[in-house]
């Protein structure tokens, strides 16, 4: 089912399209696990969803992160569907209101912009954790500093440029009627979850907690080489991964096999996810 109920919020699913990526950018457990998890032989490609969570609620048109664009083609030429897919679901670019963006990574952000670098979503305004803003748009570059760092944070300089004036920098706290921004640092320094809450019930817009289901819910401790802190990440995916669990959440993730809903259950140590 591509559309959930919660209260008064209705949440669909919207997919940016398939991003193939492969074992090597996972780290911590030996390449054949990871092919015996994924029932992926190394050297194949790993594919993983890209999903979008459009928000429906008092007449506001909210949409978690914006996809990948144009940015990431001609290389993957399996994305940037999201803005032909809000429009099937009656929800065009130009209506929608807020964007909230879970982390600035270019399979999140960088559909903000077309190929001219102007603005996909002309009226939008963006929400994104202050700690997120501070890392990647106002830090100064330091010598030191990665090149994955480095690139990536120009990027976002620019892809995010035609949206000065509209981006809310936002702490810990609800954003909107409903709607907690909750950090989870590791992935990024401002990786953030959007907890949904309405008339006793719940879902976790949970961003890249996960990016490989067969990999990381079987061995939590499993990084990506894109993790900015390997060990944080881990051990935020850890405690997200309980709570959801513990609290029997619906959770949407960015990664997870579209829709994109599930439930965690947990089996020991492990993890499963059940889809709804």
């Amino acid at each position: 089912m591509s559309t959930r109920q919660v209260g008064e919020f209705t949440v669909t699913a919207a997919s940016d399209g398939v991003l193939y990526s492969n074992h090597d950018v996972i780290l911590g457990i030996p390449r054949e696990e990871s092919a015996k998890l994924t029932g992926i032989a190394y050297g194949q490609p790993v594919p993983l969803d890209v999903n979008s969570f459009l928000v429906r609620h008092r007449g506001k048109l909210i949409l978690s992160d914006a996809g990948t664009g144009q940015g990431l083609q001609p290389v993957q030429k399996d994305l940037g569907k999201l803005p032909e897919n809000l429009r099937a679901l009656g929800a065009p670019p130009e209506a929608i209101d807020i964007i909230m963006l879970t982390h600035l990574h270019s399979d999140h952000s960088l559909g903000l912009v077309d190929q001219e670098g102007k603005a996909v979503f002309p009226k939008a305004e963006l929400f994104i954790h202050e700690v997120e803003v501070a890392f990647w748009l106002d830090r100064a570059l330091q010598p030191g500093d990665p090149e994955r760092i480095v690139g990536n944070s120009n990027k976002q300089r620019a892809t995010l440029a035609p949206y000065k004036g509209r981006i809310r920098r936002i702490k810990d706290s609800e954003v909107l009627p409903g709607i907690t921004a909750m950090l989870r640092p590791g992935h990024t320094p401002g990786h953030t979850n959007w907890l949904i809450q309405s008339d006793g019930e719940r879902l976790l817009i949970w961003g890249d907690i996960v990016h490989l289901a067969a990999v990381q819910l079987a061995r939590p401790e499993a990084r990506l080489i894109y993790d900015v802190d390997t060990d944080l990440a881990a051990a935020t995916r850890q405690r997200v991964l309980d709570w959801a669990a513990t609290e029997r959440l619906v959770v949407a993730g960015a990664h997870l096999g579209f829709p994109g809903f599930g439930t965690v259950t947990r089996n020991g140590d492990r993890f499963t996810i059940a889809t709804v």
